[in-house]
């Protein structure tokens, strides 16, 4: 009876500091004779409020580690996608850029020439022969005299 009373406060001491091991915490709790009544009533609570963990436990916490795993692997494929579009866009954008327009005095200036030169060609001297005409489209062939 000593020697069980010793070992349990041995077992008590360990318990409280967190170094005990199941069977000598279940030790504790089937010989609550030898206790002191704080230990009986603590011993008692620890019995009644005992939940087991469920069978498919472990499965269930991998699958939300895997869950949680490819949550993450998504969003930085995602991210990586937006990134590398992004980065294509502005390489298409700074080796292609804009062209460069025309002010209105150039506009002005590549006009006259091309009046200039239909103006060198005498219309009258052209013979125009129509070849096919409808609502839309006139098919005809010049030939300068």
């Amino acid at each position: 009876m000593i020697m069980e009373e010793n070992k349990a406060e041995r077992i008590i001491k360990k318990y409280k500091e967190g170094q005990s091991t199941l069977s000598e915490e279940q030790f504790l709790f089937d010989n609550t004779e030898n206790l002191k009544p704080s230990m009986k009533a603590w011993s008692t609570f620890v019995k009644n409020n005992k939940t087991t963990t469920p069978k498919d436990f472990n499965e269930h916490l991998w699958e939300s580690f895997q869950n949680k795993k490819n949550k993450k692997r998504k969003v930085l494929i995602g991210a990586l996608s937006v990134a590398a579009s992004v980065s294509v866009l502005m390489a298409l954008f700074l080796t292609h850029p804009a062209p460069e327009e025309l002010n209105y005095s150039e506009k002005e200036a590549l006009l006259n020439i091309a009046r200039e030169m239909v103006n060198q060609t005498d219309l009258a001297e052209i013979e125009e022969r129509v070849i096919y005409e409808n609502d839309i489209v006139i098919i005809y062939t010049t030939k300068e005299k």
